[in-house]
C-alpha cells in the first residue's frame, strides 16, 4: 500500500513541477486579463476628435462649487485645476500625444486703478522727434492725434527707449493727445517684445463725452424715459440705452474703441462717468468711473466679465492633464535633459515603418522644420515640460543612408 501511495505522489508531482508551457500560460492569461481590462475601462468613454466646448451641464461635473454655481471658471478656481476633472467625470479620453483645445467661459472679476505709477516715463519733445519730425508725424507737434497709429508709434519708440528688459518688465508712458491733453498707456516685455498691456490710467474727464438735452430727448419725452427730465435714474438704466445710442453716435466705431459718457443722475448733484467696449457683439460697459472722496478723484472701476476662453489639454495615463501653453525652440543653451529616440516615438508621428526621420536631399533649415513638430509632440508624450528645459534629443535619420544626429531644444512660453 505505501509503494502505491509513494508512486502516486510521485506522479503528481511530475505532472505539477515539470511542464515546460506553465509561464507562457501565465503570460498569455495576463495578456487576455489586460486587454480585458483596458476594453472595460474604455468601454463607456467618448473619443474627442476635434477639440470641445464646454456646455452649460458640464461644470455641473466640478468638485468646485463656484464652477458648478457660476458655470465659469477665475482666479479663484483656477483653469488647470478644474477643467481636467470636468473632462474626467465627462467621461471623455484622447488619443496619446496629441494636444486638445477646450473652449469654456471665465471670470474675470471687477478692479480699480487707483493710482497711476509715480515713475510714469513722459515723452520729452526729443522721443516725439525720435518717431519723425515730418509733417503729420509726433514731431511736427510734440503730440500725438486721432489720425496718427499710436500704438505702432509707441511700440516703436518703446524698442529703441528701452531695447534692454526681462519678462514681466513693464514701463507706463505719459503722452500728449491733441486737444485733450496728458494720456497714459501700459507696455509689458513678453520676453520677446514689449505689448500694450490694455491697461486705463489717467482718467480725464474732459475727453468724455457729455450728453445733451437733444441726446436725452432722443430717447423719449415721456414718462419713464429719459428725455422726461434729462437724466438717468435707477429704473432708467444707463445700459439700457447707451449701447444703441453709441451705435449711431459713432458709426465708424471698430471692435476694441472705447468711449467714455458723462451723464446725469437723478438724486445726486454731480455727473457720472461710464466707459464702454465695442466688442464683436456690441457695445459693453467696461468701466465705471466713480468719484472717491477721500482723494477727491475720480477712480476707474474695471467691470467683470465672463469671456470665452480656450486651454491645451492632454490625455496621459488614463486621466486628463492641463497643458501649459510652452512651445520647442532648436537653442543652444547645455541640455538640462538628453533622450534618444525610441521605436515607439516615432511610430507616434508616423515614422514607424524604418524607426528613422527621412531627410534626404533636405537643407539644414528643411530638416529643423521637418522634425521640429514630430520632437515636439513626441517630448509632451513622455515628459511634462517646464519653461526653462533644455533637451538634446538623438534621433535616428535617413538621407540615403542611415545615421544619428543631435538636436538642442529649448522650452518656453508660446505667448
Amino acid at each position: 500500500m505505501k509503494k502505491i501511495l509513494y508512486m502516486a505522489s510521485a506522479l503528481a508531482l511530475m505532472f505539477t513541477a515539470c511542464d515546460p508551457m506553465e509561464d507562457v500560460y501565465e503570460e498569455v492569461d495576463k495578456a487576455y486579463a489586460d486587454e480585458y481590462e483596458e476594453q472595460l475601462f474604455f468601454s463607456d468613454k467618448t473619443l474627442i476628435e476635434d477639440g470641445y466646448e464646454l456646455i452649460e451641464a458640464d461644470y455641473a461635473l466640478s468638485s468646485d462649487q463656484g464652477v458648478k454655481d457660476y458655470k465659469n471658471f477665475s482666479k479663484y478656481a483656477p483653469v488647470a485645476d478644474f477643467l481636467p476633472e470636468i473632462l474626467n467625470n465627462k467621461l471623455f479620453y484622447g488619443e496619446p500625444g496629441l494636444e486638445y483645445t477646450v473652449s469654456y467661459n471665465f471670470y474675470i472679476p471687477s478692479s480699480y486703478d487707483r493710482d497711476m505709477d509715480p515713475e510714469a516715463h513722459k515723452l520729452t519733445n526729443n522721443d516725439y522727434d525720435l518717431l519723425g519730425d515730418g509733417e503729420d508725424e509726433p514731431g511736427e507737434y510734440g503730440s500725438f492725434n486721432k489720425n496718427m497709429p499710436i500704438d505702432e508709434y509707441l511700440l516703436a519708440f518703446m524698442d529703441r527707449r528701452f531695447p534692454i528688459a526681462k519678462v514681466g518688465d513693464y514701463k507706463l508712458l505719459n503722452y500728449k493727445f491733441y486737444g485733450t491733453g496728458d494720456r497714459y498707456v501700459e507696455y509689458e516685455y513678453n520676453g520677446t517684445v514689449w505689448v500694450n498691456s490694455d491697461k486705463d490710467y489717467g482718467y480725464d474727464e474732459d475727453t468724455a463725452y457729455e450728453m445733451t438735452s437733444d441726446d436725452y430727448d432722443s430717447f423719449g419725452e415721456d414718462w419713464g424715459d429719459p428725455g422726461k427730465f434729462d437724466n438717468f435714474t435707477s429704473s432708467i438704466k444707463v445700459d439700457d440705452y447707451l449701447p444703441d445710442f453709441l451705435i449711431a453716435k459713432y458709426p465708424d466705431a471698430v471692435v476694441g474703441d472705447k468711449k467714455e459718457i458723462k451723464y446725469v443722475y437723478y438724486g445726486l448733484h454731480r455727473n457720472l462717468y461710464v466707459g464702454y467696449t465695442l466688442e464683436e457683439t456690441g457695445w459693453r460697459k467696461s468701466v465705471n468711473v466713480e468719484f472717491d472722496w477721500a482723494t477727491g478723484e475720480y477712480v476707474l472701476k474695471t467691470l467683470s466679465q465672463t469671456i470665452t476662453q480656450s486651454s491645451l489639454v492632454a490625455y496621459k495615463d488614463r486621466t486628463w492633464v492641463f497643458v501649459p501653453p510652452v512651445k520647442l525652440v532648436v537653442s543652444e543653451k547645455a541640455a538640462t535633459e538628453t533622450y534618444t529616440l525610441v521605436n515607439a516615438d516615432y511610430e507616434l508621428v508616423g515614422d514607424g515603418k524604418y524607426h528613422n526621420f527621412y531627410t534626404k536631399d533636405m537643407s539644414e533649415e528643411e530638416i529643423v522644420a521637418a522634425i521640429l513638430p514630430k520632437i515636439t509632440k513626441i517630448l509632451k508624450a513622455n515628459f511634462e515640460l517646464a519653461v526653462g528645459d533644455v533637451y538634446e534629443i538623438t534621433y535616428a535619420y535617413y538621407n540615403g543612408t542611415g545615421g544619428s544626429d543631435a538636436i538642442t531644444l529649448e522650452v518656453v512660453e508660446d505667448i
